[in-house]
């Protein structure tokens, strides 16, 4: 048990390394996407797949909290450049619990 443990946390190290690595090299390069006139810096959007893997969640529950708002319209971007490429904003989100949602819909 001890093993797999240690495992995890050096995974979890090493992940957090090569993270801060990606970010330190967009932000020497200052790589940058625009559509329609907005501008995007790329260190802050990641493709749906890669924040699949970063954050430990499958595609179908990512996509789930798509189509139920968990994730904001305006944390998601559709390049149709790109053959409809989805990119979202790199950060956590997390499903509320229904209970949660019930007390706050009787609270309103």
């Amino acid at each position: 048990m001890k093993s797999i443990n240690k495992t995890n946390t050096v995974f979890e190290e090493v992940s957090q390394l090569l993270d801060d690595v990606e970010s330190k090299l967009m932000e020497l390069t200052g790589s940058k996407l625009i559509i329609m006139d907005k501008e995007y810096k790329l260190r802050e959007w990641m493709t749906l797949s890669d924040y699949c893997k970063k954050y430990q969640i499958k595609p179908s529950r990512l996509s789930n909290w798509i189509e139920r708002g968990i994730v904001p319209n305006g944390n998601l971007i559709v390049i149709p450049e790109l053959n409809g490429l989805k990119l979202i904003k790199n950060q956590p989100y997390a499903a509320r619990s229904y209970e949660t949602r019930a007390v706050r819909s009787a609270v309103n």
